[in-house]
């Protein structure tokens, strides 16, 4: 009989999992891990934010004048109407807010408008996607191999540094 009375104080597997469940050391709830955003949520969200900062930004939508010359500036690159079409679109509209007109205009031949271009594009970074901004990166740091003009050189050196 010694047998049997071993085996009724015996505590089953069963049973000793269900006592380490009530321990004081193991959480009751089962922690949430945080994933982290997929690529195509992080654009979704960027975008978002900056239609939201649009709209409450008071930013004006283009005209289909605007457009036309934003696209004289395109089409007109690396001909000699390019200076011409750059500055008619800065005489009447001022600045373009999109970082791909602004990347065009580093080749202009003015060099006051190409530091404010590089101000500008330096400005607008953080709105671009990682594709534009490794673009935009190299635009610049080519700029800083060969530009002429010292203060242009000094300036896109500046921003490299301050990129990497």
């Amino acid at each position: 009989m010694g047998r049997y009375d071993e085996r009724e104080e015996r505590v089953s597997w069963s049973e000793i999992d269900k006592l380490k469940d009530r321990s004081n050391h193991v959480t009751r709830e089962k922690p949430e891990y945080r994933k982290k955003p997929s690529a195509k949520e992080e654009w979704a969200k960027k975008h978002y934010l900056k239609e939201i900062d649009k709209l409450f930004s008071g930013a004006k939508e283009e005209t289909a004048a605007q457009k036309s010359a934003r696209g004289d500036i395109a089409r007109s690159y690396g001909t000699s109407k390019f200076h011409s079409a750059v500055d008619h679109y800065l005489e009447h509209y001022g600045f373009p807010t999109d970082w791909s007109t602004l990347i065009l205009m580093i080749d202009h031949k003015d060099q006051g408008i190409v530091v404010k271009t590089l101000m500008a594009l330096k400005g607008k970074m953080n709105d671009c996607s990682a594709a534009e901004q490794q673009g935009i990166k190299s635009k610049i740091k080519i700029l800083a191999m060969t530009a002429e003009d010292d203060e242009v050189r000094e300036l896109a050196e500046e921003i490299v540094h301050e990129l990497e």
